[in-house]
Order: C-alpha cells, then structure tokens, then sequence
C-alpha cells in the first residue's frame, strides 16, 4: 500500500514516541521533510532519521504551485506525491487540506486514524492515553473528536 504524509500526523505521532506504528511504505515529499526536520525540538532528530529514506521528488511543480494558493507547500505537495504516485492514502490532520485531498478523490486518514488502526491491529492497548499525551503536548483535538474516537476504540 502507498501512502504519503504530511507533517502534522508525522510530528504528533514523534511527540508520543509512536513514529513506529506507521507502516514502512510511507513516502514523504522534500517540503514535509523540510518542515518537520526544521524544529530544534528534541522529536527533530527522530524525524529525520525515521524520514530520511522515505522521501520523494514532486515532478509537476505547476500542479504544486496551483495547490499553494489554496494550502501550504508541504499539502500542496503531498496532494501531487499522492496523485503522481497513485497513493491508496494520505495522512493528513488539516481540515482545509483535508477537504482539498477528498475533492480530488484521495482517501484521507489522521493521526487519530492511524492511533485507531493501530489499536484494531493490537499494536497498541490504548488510546486514551495517547490522546491525552498528544493533548499534553499540544495537540489540539477537538472534544466531539476526542470522545468519538473513544467510543469506536470502545475505552468510552
């Protein structure tokens, strides 16, 4: 399975020490590398190192400048690294990118997305905990979320 991600489910799924969970056929565009190796945080250099084999080049630049007058470089050309390689999913936690993915017929999965199969596949025990950490650590998750994805992990 391809999937492409963006930063942000990339850099919560650090913040917990969770990096792992995600299966090994992610792919990332150069501006998400860029984006999430930057910070001067300490998941800084974990990213990097979970990240720097799995990037890929966006070929149409044209299609990436269109999407960055809608969302910014690192969506823009995760949406084209989906659609150039023909990706079953993206992971993506931003709502307008979100959107934009879905309308051009990407199947959208987010962090939660990924904490919730993860625990359907027993990698992990709970969710709760790991969404109160990503709270925490400043992760904002929106209560409806956050108690729906309780009551499909049934913690709730």
């Amino acid at each position: 399975m391809k999937i492409v991600s963006n930063s942000s489910p990339l850099i919560a799924l650090a913040k917990i020490r969770k990096l792992d969970i995600l299966r090994k056929d992610v792919v990332i565009p150069k501006a998400v590398f860029d984006e999430i190796t930057k910070s001067k945080k300490e998941y800084a250099k974990e990213l990097y190192e979970w990240g720097k084999d799995r990037v890929a080049e966006v070929k149409n630049r044209k299609a990436v400048e269109y999407l960055e007058m809608i969302v910014d470089k690192g969506e823009a050309e995760m949406i084209t690294l989906a659609e150039e390689m023909n990706a079953e999913v993206v992971l993506i936690d931003d709502l307008k990118a979100r959107k934009i993915a879905k309308l051009r017929g990407l199947n959208v999965i987010g962090t939660i997305g990924v904490l919730l199969d993860a625990k359907e596949k027993g990698v992990i025990k709970e969710l709760k905990p790991l969404l109160d950490e990503l709270i925490e650590k400043g992760i904002r998750i929106r209560r409806e979320l956050y108690d729906h994805a309780l009551e499909l992990a049934n913690e709730k």
